[in-house]
């Protein structure tokens, strides 16, 4: 990888919601589209057991144990992410923080280090085993308030009903946050990593995988056209899209070279594109909660961009 950023994605989650199976399932992804990726397991204990299991996955493990990285352990994060970067050079790095972790911190030290980019802070939630939130921690509570993402884990062993009543819990909390399911800890990549990792190819060949009883019915459509966009008037319709839409992702043409866009929440990234493609069209991805009810007035909206 180059001297730019790297795109750093934070899962959190109380103990024993399944994260590491979820990362197992992503890194495999990450792994077969050649992409070398740093996996840091954050925990409390003498022997990071998730961590060593990963290195059969031919990927960079890094281990920080006996303490929380948003507390006690600042220090030995910053200087394990200077070692990464030198060292390794990697297209991505996934941090899994402890159950007691404030995801706060961790983003904001993600945020504050010059050599990392934030790519989304996610939480997992057991629907098996989630009784709500009154019995919790406040830490517990920060995870599912400060979130780009809620993923619903194991959501195979339970009832629409179940799932429902969790959904429930959740939105207390959390009004607006997309909620997810990840059947048997698998989830579909392109709703957490940033297009900047994803060929030209995979877009041609993307498609959104759902489920009848997904919670929030997110889908998606895509917008393919012959056609140039200023980055600047591109930007402003963006921030401007129907609130059911919450993530875009592709690439747009202007007049003297590609670029790529990566947005989340109204956050929106633009860089240069830098694979050598032949491909001389503008693709953009739309994903949101039925996404496909708003396909209509979006791109007759794009093509009456100038």
């Amino acid at each position: 990888m180059s001297s730019e950023q790297i795109p750093t994605t934070v899962i959190n989650g109380f103990l024993g919601s399944g994260k590491t199976t979820i990362i197992s399932n992503l890194i495999d992804y990450l792994i077969a589209k050649d992409k070398k990726v740093v996996y840091i397991k954050n925990e409390v204990g003498e022997m990071d057991l998730d961590a060593k299991l990963m290195r059969g996955k031919n990927i960079v493990s890094q281990e920080l144990l006996n303490g929380c990285i948003c507390c006690t352990l600042v220090g030995p994060f910053i200087a394990s992410i200077d070692e990464i970067a030198q060292t390794y050079h990697p297209d991505r790095i996934i941090i899994e923080s402890a159950g007691s972790a404030d995801p706060a911190s961790i983003a904001l030290m993600v945020e504050n280090h010059p050599q990392l980019k934030r790519d989304g802070v996610i939480v997992v939630i057991d629907v098996l085993n989630f009784n709500g939130y009154d019995k919790i921690d406040e830490v517990s509570k920060r995870q599912t308030e400060f979130t780009d993402l809620i993923i619903f884990n194991k959501v195979e062993q339970v009832d629409r009903q179940r799932k429902s009543q969790v959904v429930g819990y959740v939105r207390v909390l959390n009004e607006h946050a997309p909620i997810v399911e990840a059947p048997q800890g698998k989830i579909n990549p392109d709703l957490i990593f940033g297009i900047g990792e994803t060929s030209l190819g995979d877009l041609k060949n993307y498609h959104l995988d759902h489920h009848d009883e997904q919670v929030d019915q997110i889908t998606a459509f895509s917008y393919i056209a012959d056609k140039k966009f200023d980055q600047e008037d591109l930007s402003k319709f963006l921030k401007n899209l129907p609130k059911n839409i919450f993530r875009v992702k592709g690439i747009f043409q202007t007049e003297d070279k590609p670029m790529i866009i990566n947005g989340v929440f109204n956050r929106f990234d633009f860089s240069e594109l830098t694979d050598k493609v032949s491909e001389k069209q503008t693709k953009l991805i739309f994903i949101g909660f039925q996404a496909e009810t708003k396909k209509e007035e979006i791109i007759t909206q794009l093509n009456s961009i100038f």
